[in-house]
């Protein structure tokens, strides 16, 4: 089976999810061929497993913990005729791939491709068109949220299949394919905690703190520095990309492939709302405190589910963020009971490979 992948670059976490699926569905047929279409982050994380070819796609502007329309407007207005230009310039080589089925997340790119094809196309992502109605009579979306919400419903749309990914359980629908969160391993494949500990040189269990791949972490990376001193606990940073320093009880760590290992033996997690890290958050049944991007409406949506699970954070200013983390630490011991409670499967990387598997063989 061959299987094209359409990836985004903005941050690791759709990657991370498709590389997830496709481990599961070389487990269940060795002789699957992929080929992925990224860029940014995407490209920088698949290069060297599987065969790449770049695309152009979203630029996410700015360095706050907001999702601004005008700017993204004024970085992306080319968007349009940049997709088809890709889907023209990638139709040779995806017919000398010649893929069984086109899967992308909302790279539309690959969807124009799958058409040119003649070949069957599913949309993966996070984004749950059912849990933002139940939001919406909750809380009142602005119109850059729900318009974000048409576009990616849209994406449902254009696609022939859509899978999307539930971050607390399985839901079922006449329209969409649901599936549970997808992980990238469990707690129980990994050595013990005291051999972590030791292979990892720490000398206490850390709180970490996950910023993503994109830019929009940076301003909580940067406000934690700032008021870590005042607490007694090790604070270990992930992802990003910024030039932030290590200094006392504050360590940063690029983008690293040990996250699972240092998430098992950690405290609890100060993280986006990024369903691939919330995702594994709760399957390692971490205390978690949360602060999704402002008006990004998959983000804002994860938080929502997670209201009962998980503190959310709304402010990322240094007195603000003291607070906010002051609270998180005092709850973690009952935070952690309430995880243990959670009994999650998490099997959405092998239920998603089935479905893509059974629809390519159509």
């Amino acid at each position: 089976m061959r299987v094209l992948f359409f990836v985004t670059g903005i941050g690791y976490g759709d990657a991370t999810r498709v590389h997830a699926v496709i481990d599961e569905m070389i487990k269940k047929d060795p002789e699957t061929k992929v080929l992925i279409a990224g860029y940014d982050c995407s490209l920088d994380y698949f290069k060297g497993k599987f065969r790449t070819i770049k695309i152009s796609g979203y630029r996410m502007p700015g360095r706050e913990m907001k999702f601004t329309l005008s700017s993204f407007i004024s970085n992306n207005y080319m968007l349009p005729i940049i997709w088809l230009f890709t889907a023209i310039k990638l139709k040779k080589e995806a017919k000398k791939f010649n893929p069984d089925i086109v899967v992308t997340d909302f790279e539309p790119a690959g969807i124009t491709i799958a058409k040119f094809l003649k070949k069957k196309s599913i949309a993966l992502y996070g984004f749950d068109p059912e849990l933002y109605e139940t939001y919406k009579t909750q809380h009142k979306p602005n119109k850059l949220m729900a318009m974000e919400a048409i576009f990616l419903k849209k994406v449902y749309k254009m696609a022939d299949y859509s899978i999307i990914v539930s971050l607390i359980r399985k839901r079922k629908s006449l329209i969409y394919n649901y599936v549970e969160p997808i992980i990238r391993g469990r707690p129980q494949q990994l050595i013990s905690e005291a051999k972590l500990m030791k292979e990892l040189n720490l000398d206490r269990r850390p709180i970490l703190v996950m910023l993503g791949g994109s830019h929009f972490g940076i301003s909580l990376a940067k406000s934690l520095a700032k008021v870590s001193s005042e607490f007694n606990e090790l604070f270990i940073v992930f992802g990003s990309g910024a030039e932030i320093e290590s200094g006392g009880n504050f360590k940063y760590i690029p983008f690293s492939g040990d996250f699972l290992k240092y998430l098992k033996i950690s405290k609890g997690i100060i993280t986006l709302a990024g369903q691939n890290t919330l995702s594994e958050g709760l399957v390692f049944k971490k205390p978690m405190l949360v602060f999704p991007i402002q008006d990004h409406v998959e983000q804002q949506l994860n938080a929502y589910a997670l209201k009962e699970y998980a503190v959310i954070g709304r402010n990322m200013m240094p007195e603000s963020l003291k607070k906010s983390i002051s609270e998180f630490i005092a709850k973690i011991p009952t935070m952690r009971y309430d995880a243990e409670k959670l009994n999650m499967n998490a099997n959405g990387a092998a239920q998603t490979a089935d479905i893509i598997m059974r629809l390519a063989k159509k």
